[in-house]
């Protein structure tokens, strides 16, 4: 296998990032970027940008500048950032899980958990398939696994879901 250096833009991708990165990349992802996150929290454009850049470590952004950017862009990269540093600890989206359909509710969490076992899969074969791994395999190891389990338990979450919306439908 070669081992190809990744750009900071496929690494926030394929990763799971330190917190100040992940911030950083969902900014820069965000329409509008900065400006606009700035704009809609009433803040100093130019003040964000700094305490998002990776090269101006001496800014950093506060707890209230934390939860705006998350409640607007709603990035995936920061919940797993933060998840990280706690450890052992995973996040769950729910929205879009759910239709009125019964068994496509089921079915959709199943081929969601699939798509994430082969992904991972294809991680795990291109990473050790040289008999070394080293740490940009093993944060996209860490990532495609944190994907497994958040499928996992969609597919218990949805199977609850279609348990208490028919819960008796069939029972006396």
């Amino acid at each position: 296998m070669s081992r190809t250096a990744l750009s900071c833009v496929e690494r926030a991708k394929r990763e799971i990032l330190p917190l100040d990165l992940a911030l950083y990349h969902a900014v820069r992802d965000y329409p509008g970027g900065a400006a606009a996150i700035a704009a809609t929290t009433g803040r100093n454009s130019t003040t964000l940008q700094h305490k998002l850049s990776p090269t101006h470590p001496s800014h950093v952004v506060n707890i209230q500048e934390f939860g705006e950017i998350l409640e607007l862009t709603k990035d995936r990269r920061i919940l797993d950032a933060v998840h990280a540093l706690v450890g052992d600890t995973i996040w769950q989206e729910l929205s879009g899980a759910y239709t009125e359909d019964m068994p496509e509710t089921l079915t959709m969490g199943i081929a969601v958990f699939f798509r994430q076992v082969a992904d991972l899969s294809e991680t795990w074969a291109r990473n050790i398939g040289d008999g070394k791994v080293d740490d940009h395999e093993l944060a996209e190891i860490q990532h495609q696994v944190f994907r497994g389990i958040q499928g996992l338990l969609g597919m218990y979450n949805r199977a609850r879901y279609v348990n208490q919306t028919t819960r008796g439908a069939g029972r006396g």
